[in-house]
């Protein structure tokens, strides 16, 4: 049985507690406010976000991981994996799988799947896919039944 990592950006909201339970690995997007900007999930939390806005009103950014950022991150779960399946927030709302699936051209067994959502959308997608994993589908099994 060949090793398998789920990934995904941040926008999937999956709790640390999921995140460990499914071994799910995380490459976070940058979110601006005012001048500053902060890794998704590290730097910054929802009640940071939240309190910020209350205190000045404005709304954040979000930037998507360039694509070294991407191949970076996919070299580092490489060294532990035969292949990864990553998923992305939707292309309609983001650059970030477009650099992902670009990153991805670089390996062999790094499979990029559009979620076509965000938040619980992607979150659920990405449960699923980990449920398959560890039940021991191989990767492209599990890309095609995604």
């Amino acid at each position: 049985m060949s090793k398998i990592i789920i990934s995904s950006d941040s926008t999937c909201d999956l709790s640390a507690e999921l995140r460990e339970k499914y071994g799910i690995k995380i490459i976070p997007l940058g979110i601006t406010l005012g001048t500053t900007v902060y890794r998704d999930g590290i730097d910054i939390t929802p009640d940071d976000i939240y309190a910020h806005h209350e205190k000045t009103g404005e709304l954040p950014k979000t930037t998507a991981s360039n694509v070294g950022e991407c191949e970076d991150y996919f070299t580092e779960l490489k060294k532990d994996a035969d292949a990864i399946i990553h998923f992305s927030i939707s292309s309609a709302m983001s650059s970030t799988f477009n650099n992902t699936r670009m990153a991805a051209m670089e390996f062999e067994n790094v499979y990029v799947i559009d979620s076509a959502n965000l938040s619980t959308g992607s979150g659920l997608l990405v449960l699923a896919a980990a449920e398959m994993a560890q039940s021991g589908m191989e990767a492209s099994a599990i890309v095609e039944k995604i």
